[in-house]
Order: C-alpha cells, then sequence, then structure tokens
C-alpha cells in the first residue's frame, strides 16, 4: 500500500515541430523542491509516448515537479513545469499528470488505431447482414420455385 500512495505517475507524448512522434527520446521528470526524491529518467517509445513514476509522499502535495525532453538527432530540447497536483487523504485515485511535449494533439495517438479497429468491425458487421438478406432472399427464391413445380 505503501507504494501506491505515493506513486505520482507522469505521462504524454513528444512530438517534433511538425507533429511527427519523437521516438528514444530521454525524458526526465524531478521534483523541484524536494532535491531528496531522485529524479526518474525514461524513454519515449516508437510513437513518443512516455511514463515515468516519481515517489512523491503526502507533504509533496502542490510541489512544482519539472519535466524536460532531450532527443539530439531532430534538435529537441524542452522542458515543462507542473504541479504535482493531489489529495494527500485520498490513497484511491490514482495521483497523475499528462504532459505533451511539440505541437498539440487533437486526440490521443493511438485513437486513430481504435477508430480503424471500429470501422473494420462495422465492415464485417455490415457485410454479415447483407449476407444474411441475400441468403434468405435466395432460399425464399427456391422454396417458390419449388412450390410451383408441385402445382
Amino acid at each position: 500500500m505503501h507504494e501506491t500512495d505515493h506513486r505520482f505517475t507522469v505521462s504524454g507524448y513528444v512530438r517534433d515541430k511538425d507533429g511527427t512522434p519523437v521516438g528514444d527520446a530521454r525524458v526526465y521528470v524531478r521534483d523541484l523542491r524536494d532535491q531528496k526524491i531522485e529524479g526518474v529518467t525514461t524513454y519515449t517509445d516508437r510513437k513518443g509516448y512516455y511514463k515515468a513514476v516519481l515517489h512523491l509522499h503526502n507533504d509533496n502535495a502542490g510541489d512544482q515537479v519539472q519535466i524536460s525532453v532531450r532527443e539530439e538527432k531532430v534538435g529537441l530540447e524542452d522542458a515543462k513545469d507542473v504541479r504535482a497536483e493531489f489529495n494527500p487523504r485520498d490513497a484511491k485515485t490514482e495521483r497523475q499528470a499528462k504532459i505533451n511535449f511539440g505541437p498539440s494533439l487533437d486526440q490521443d495517438p493511438d485513437a486513430g488505431d481504435r477508430t480503424w479497429s471500429y470501422v473494420a468491425g462495422g465492415v464485417l458487421i455490415g457485410t454479415a447482414a447483407l449476407a444474411a438478406v441475400m441468403w434468405g432472399r435466395r432460399k425464399r427464391a427456391t422454396e417458390s420455385k419449388r412450390r410451383r413445380k408441385k402445382r
């Protein structure tokens, strides 16, 4: 329970000036007030996503947390500060901040992946429904021909 109570997760996406995800960028997260808290280094994945977990105590609520990002190949170096906003008495709600670098994202970059699956699912359902209707019509037509032959 101790670890759960004191996790402060910082996550987000890193993009270059054109909005392209920056993979393998170094992200460093640290508490600016409490120097005893060890900073955390992580790296972005191929989609530019990063996630870092600081170990903050209840008395760190409201502290300034700095997130700095650096990627030399694309010449990216930036830093942002955010307040560690959380209720020290709430040990259940995840303590977190989402900080993106680069052009603002209109949507979660993974949303495109989910949209594709929804479209594909819709097409499959539509195709199945159309096949069922066509099969039903064919079956009725066949039965109708059989009835006419019996007469």
